[in-house]
């Protein structure tokens, strides 16, 4: 009776954690109309992009975003800073480690690679600018960097160099799946685009991260 007792909790448990990770606080629902909207607009005006798989990605990718900034890495938000301010803390609390891998390879090491692995998975099918490495890498990078920076602004939250390279690595790792796929040709690259149309989709991945993260910050 007391084995059966456990493994309900322990199910009971491990449900509600997945249920914690991949559910979003609603105001994410925001973030649908606002993509939805810039998508509308792109496809006013450039009709070869293909829109099913555009809109499918998309959604992916700031469903993606939502979760990996609320529900791990850890940006500040509002309702952590008017916290801070009734302990009466400093919203500046810079915790830094510099020292590149100090701990060894460590599991929180590895699972940072496997969570930034998607983010250069899924640009590069959504526009034809990330399927260059520089491209991809620099993308990757930024985003790490300016995360790191923004927990300089949360309580209990490091920024660390080993979560920077962790998270470019994870990045460049989905990169080298969305290349071994289109080698494989299970994926096709994007062949049509306009020099116009390669800007538009370029922009997009990055307004659906800001609105991400935007809206992360209100959560």
């Amino acid at each position: 009776m007391q084995n059966e007792q456990s493994r309900e909790v322990i199910q009971y448990t491990i449900f509600d954690a997945l249920k914690d990770l991949i559910m979003t606080e609603p105001i994410f629902l925001l973030g649908i109309i606002i993509i939805g909207v810039l998508l509308v607009s792109i496809f006013r005006k450039n009709r070869t992009v293909p829109r099913i798989k555009t809109v499918i990605i998309s959604l992916l990718l700031y469903h993606y975003l939502c979760i990996l900034f609320t529900n791990v890495v850890g940006i500040p938000t509002l309702s952590e800073f008017f916290r801070i301010s009734k302990l009466g803390e400093s919203f500046f609390n810079p915790t830094i480690n510099l020292i590149p891998l100090g701990e060894g390879l460590t599991a929180g090491f590895i699972m940072n690679v496997l969570l930034f692995a998607p983010l250069g998975f899924l640009c590069p099918l959504l526009s034809r600018t990330y399927e260059k490495f520089r491209h991809m890498f620099l993308l990757g990078f930024s985003l790490s960097l300016f995360i790191e920076i923004s927990q300089l602004f949360t309580l209990y939250r490091v920024t660390d160099i080993d979560d920077l390279l962790a998270n470019v690595l994870g990045t460049i790792i989905g990169y080298l799946c969305f290349r071994l796929l289109v080698k494989m040709r299970i994926v096709k690259l994007h062949r049509n685009q306009g020099p116009d149309e390669e800007t538009r989709m370029a922009y997009l991945p990055i307004v659906i991260i800001a609105v991400a993260f935007l809206l992360g910050f209100f959560s």
